[in-house]
């Protein structure tokens, strides 16, 4: 017991050391007046408010250095997973005008921003740089709106909350409680939640790193002007509008960092500085004043490859296209595989719950009622999936949907025993087959992935 404290006391005193700003160093805001991301901040604010949260993150921090230390041996030469994680979100939209309470599918863009780029299926990946593109990896992460809310009714995913006019949130969490004015937490151990709402300050959103256990503060922020894809209409800001503000913050859900480490512009080596803890981003700790550097750690903008600063100054300079940096929408482009390794031993550690949480699944008239009649096979596979059961009897029909719930093929009034489904032309991804037979409806999750 009293090694296992010592181990504990030392994660938390290299946590605190490492990891976290002083707290008189509050979040700054970049050339263009936005703050980009205030969880630095927010974490100061649960430390101040919670005097075991620094614990807390540590007990989540041990758990996901030992499943990162899993996955790493288990993909020590290629470093890819063929598992499919699959992880329900739950957007609370708190809106106070029509500007403000988006649309279900300015949602759904966001989702598919999400899965495009936590996928390497985003079409920009040919703007990165060839000596990074060695490094790029794919998380083999799949984000669906929910379909079961934490009653098990059927939900769209989204919740509409309104709230008093000019209504500004700030990085309190007052979003997070309706005592406060915002919306509740769905189960965190089941959901991710994000809140999506008015941000003051000019702050483009905030998360935390997981600790443990879990409860209400876990989930990511973001202003509603900077939440979905400008390729389908709507007004969000011009340099945060392809819905890459979502993917930094849901990147700090999965324990990523800044590339900086957040030490203010010292580099790893320095006294007092700090790494970001993943391998293959270069160090970093931009403390030039030239308009990409604002001289206290990140790069904003979009900088011309390659970018050197005080930490890396040679080629090919630091990986401001990572996800995490503080670059422009349209500058973001990659994921490492290290970080793939993070998120991963995160899955599997603090947020293993997720894993099991039936939330993505379509609610069926009879969930079991046919459930162990009926084969899929193979699962995963490359898109064809042959479909076979024993004792149904009398026509039925299959059904296949993504993860938004959009039907994208069926067959009716099949009288075989079986028959075969074909995503093939379909991205890599979880889909769901709905089965029904007569008064009976049974769901199955399948994965396509080449």
């Amino acid at each position: 017991m009293g090694k296992y404290l010592t181990f504990v006391l030392f994660f938390v005193i290299s946590f605190t050391v490492c990891k976290l700003p002083a707290f008189a160093q509050t979040m700054r805001t970049g050339p263009d007046g936005y703050v980009r991301c205030g969880t630095q901040d927010y974490i100061r604010y649960l430390e101040k408010s919670d005097t075991l949260f620094v614990a807390k993150l540590a007990a989540a921090e041990h758990s996901i250095r030992t499943e990162e230390n899993k996955e790493a041996a288990l993909h020590r030469n290629t470093r890819t997973d063929k598992t499919i994680y699959t992880l329900p979100l739950v957007i609370h939209i708190l809106w106070s005008d029509s500007a403000e309470r988006l649309p279900l599918w300015q949602v759904e863009s966001q989702i598919n921003v999400l899965n495009r780029d936590y996928n390497r299926l985003n079409s920009d990946t040919v703007n990165t740089p060839s000596v990074f593109k060695q490094v790029a990896a794919s998380m083999n992460i799949i984000f669906c709106l929910a379909q079961r809310d934490p009653n098990g009714n059927p939900t769209t995913g989204v919740v509409y909350k309104q709230v008093p006019p000019s209504t500004q949130f700030t990085d309190n969490d007052a979003m997070k409680f309706p005592s406060l004015g915002g919306d509740t937490a769905w189960d965190v151990t089941k959901y991710l939640n994000v809140w999506v709402c008015n941000l003051a300050g000019g702050l483009l959103g905030y998360s935390v790193f997981p600790f443990l256990p879990l409860n209400a503060h876990f989930g990511s922020v973001v202003l509603y002007s900077a939440f979905g894809d400008t390729s389908l209409p709507g007004g969000l800001l011009a340099n945060y509008n392809l819905g890459r503000t979502t993917t930094h913050e849901i990147g700090h859900l999965l324990d990523l960092h800044h590339p900086w480490a957040d030490d203010y512009g010292l580099c790893p080596w320095n006294n007092g500085g700090s790494s970001d803890s993943i391998p293959d981003i270069p160090p970093e700790g931009n403390s030039q004043s030239d308009g990409y550097g604002a001289g206290w750690g990140p790069t904003f903008g979009c900088p011309p490859f390659p970018y050197t600063d005080n930490c890396t100054s040679s080629f090919p300079g630091i990986m401001f296209e990572n996800y995490m940096e503080y670059t422009n929408d349209a500058c973001m482009n990659i994921f490492s595989r290290d970080q793939a390794l993070r998120a991963w031993g995160t899955i599997n550690g603090p947020l293993a719950s997720l894993l099991t949480s039936d939330a993505c699944t379509p609610l069926s008239v009879d969930n079991l009622n046919i459930s162990e009649e009926v084969a899929i096979y193979p699962n995963p596979s490359a898109g064809k999936f042959n479909i076979e059961w024993t004792m149904i009897n009398g026509d039925w029909s299959v059904e296949a949907f993504d993860v938004l719930s959009r039907k994208i093929c069926s067959q009716y009034q099949l009288k075989d025993k079986s028959c075969i489904v074909d995503l093939s032309g379909y991205p890599n991804g979880v889909y769901f087959i709905r089965i029904i037979n007569g008064n009976s409806i049974t769901c199955k999750k399948v994965v396509v992935t080449r």
